[in-house]
Formats: C-alpha cells, sequence, structure tokens
C-alpha cells in the first residue's frame, strides 16, 4: 500500500471528485484514478462508488477512510520527527476562502517566503465550508477562512481568530438614497454579489427573508473589484467587505447605506488540524503576519 494511493483515496472522498482531488493533490485526474484503483487492488475491496456524482464511499470505503487519515497523520509525525531541527522543506498546504485573496495574502506569503525558504507555499482557494472539508480530509495543513461570528469549529480542528470582518451595503453615488435605510427599504433591489457559497451572500439572503424580500442577483462574480465598479456604474447594490471598499478605485463613486438588520460581521479565522508535524512555527508565523495585516 503506497503513501500516496492513500493521500488520493482521503482526498477524493472528503471533496467527492476526483477532478477536485487532483487540483487539490497537483496531479493529473489519471494519476488519482490510477492511485485508487492500486490501493483498492492493494485492499482487495471496493472502496468508491464511481456510479454517483458526486462520488460516494462504499461500507469497505467507510470503514476504511478515518484509518486512511490517521495513517496520513501518523507520516507526517514520522517525518517532523526525522527533520529534528533542520530547515522546514517541502509543501505547507493552505487554502484560502475567496473572500480572503484580494490585498489580504501577499505581505503574509511574503513573510513566510522570508522565514522559511525552503518550505514550498501551495495555496488554494475555495468557500469556506469546502477548505474545512479538505483540511479535514488531510489534503491540506491550514486554512484561513470566514466563519459567522459565534460560529464554532468541528471539533477535530484549532483555529485562531485573526480579525472580524465588517460588511458594508454599498451603492452607486448616482443613486439618491439617504444614507440610513430600513431593509424593507431594498425590497426590489438589484443585487451584485459572489456566486453561491459565500457566507455573506447567505447573510444577506436569510436577513431578507426575514424581512419578507426576495433576493434579486442581478451579476455574480468572485471579483470585489468588478462588483464595485459595477455598483459605481449604478448596476445594482452590493456588499463587501470594509477592507475591500476601503482599498478600492472605485471608492469616491460609491457610498455605504446604513441599513439595521444587515449586520453579520464574519470572524477572519487560522485553521489547523493536528497534530501539525512539524509545521507549528510556519502556522505561527502566518497568524502573525495576518494580525499585522489586518
Amino acid at each position: 500500500m503506497e503513501f500516496d494511493d492513500v493521500r488520493a483515496f482521503v482526498a477524493v472522498a472528503s471533496v467527492g471528485s476526483i477532478s477536485l482531488a487532483a487540483r487539490d493533490l497537483n496531479v493529473t485526474q489519471s494519476a488519482v484514478t490510477r492511485r485508487l484503483q492500486r490501493l483498492e487492488t492493494s485492499l482487495g475491496a471496493t472502496l468508491l462508488d464511481r456510479r454517483t456524482r458526486p462520488t460516494v464511499l462504499t461500507g469497505a470505503g467507510q470503514a476504511a477512510l478515518e484509518r486512511c487519515r490517521r495513517l496520513l497523520n501518523d507520516v507526517r509525525e514520522v517525518r517532523a520527527a526525522a527533520l529534528n531541527g533542520a530547515p522546514l522543506s517541502g509543501d505547507f498546504r493552505v487554502g484560502v476562502a475567496h473572500a480572503l485573496t484580494e490585498f489580504t495574502l501577499t505581505e503574509p506569503v511574503g513573510e513566510l517566503r522570508r522565514a522559511f525558504p525552503q518550505l514550498a507555499l501551495r495555496l488554494s482557494t475555495g468557500w469556506s465550508r469546502e477548505v474545512l472539508d479538505r483540511l479535514r480530509s488531510g489534503s491540506l495543513d491550514a486554512a484561513v477562512i470566514l466563519l459567522a461570528e459565534g460560529e464554532a469549529l468541528p471539533g477535530e480542528l484549532t483555529g485562531t481568530q485573526i480579525a472580524k470582518e465588517r460588511l458594508l451595503v454599498v451603492a452607486s453615488r448616482q443613486r439618491h438614497l439617504p444614507r440610513t435605510r430600513k431593509i424593507q427599504d431594498l425590497a426590489g433591489a438589484q443585487w451584485i454579489l459572489n456566486p453561491e457559497g459565500c457566507a455573506a451572500r447567505a447573510g444577506l439572503r436569510r436577513a431578507l427573508l426575514q424581512a419578507d424580500i426576495d433576493m434579486t442577483v442581478a451579476v455574480e462574480t468572485y471579483n470585489y473589484q468588478l462588483q464595485l465598479a459595477l455598483v459605481a456604474q449604478n448596476r445594482g447594490l452590493s456588499l463587501v467587505p470594509e477592507r475591500i471598499l476601503n482599498r478600492s478605485r472605485q471608492r469616491s463613486r460609491l457610498r455605504v447605506l446604513r441599513v439595521p438588520g444587515l449586520e453579520f460581521p464574519l470572524v477572519v479565522w487560522v485553521v489547523c488540524r493536528e497534530p501539525l508535524a512539524g509545521f507549528k512555527p510556519v502556522v505561527a508565523e502566518l497568524i502573525e503576519a495576518l494580525s499585522q495585516r489586518m
């Protein structure tokens, strides 16, 4: 039984897709398929039901998954012990929530590279829930995510709160609206938002539904700068982090609307799965760099 075969199985089981697992492992889909087949041959059992989408585990796969996860952690611990004070090297895999990629990671990544020059940083993005699933599976070593204020981490993960993310409703200055609005005044508004999966979008939908208002999405895009450019052209309203708005070139063309009932701050976390297998100094450096940045 090969270590890479076990990694491939855990990755596919966690994300439910061979293509997504291949992305996380930085290999081709065919390589992941070969590793799965090799592991199944080695164990003499079918681990995945490939007829379904997303891919689901068979009974044998469910029985094997947690043991495979423990095996990966054990191997990481052995590797960490073997280093015995040597400079950290190899891959350090960090998942980052989409909303935190703009204006947030450039300087922290630079700090990590200076502190650990022999370490290869492997960054990938996704929604916070997706990133957490990949961290739990062992496909990532750490994650930088957003959770609703007061929301707890899954039990097997540990994390540090870095900062609060304040969300603002923004409109074009071309719209002659009072700065303070009631949530009922947003009935019929067109919204320019992140795609489904975004925690801010989900919070907005819940708040509008509670006020008996349908949320109409005119444009969805991952790119906050594009969102703000469209809002500045009076194409609709948006909900963006304050840090993004403050650094936007569109700032002078936009206005913030104060809407009681639309306050749902998010919390920025750095999260990891124990044991860290020698990466504790890297995570500590990441926390420090992000804390200074945010």
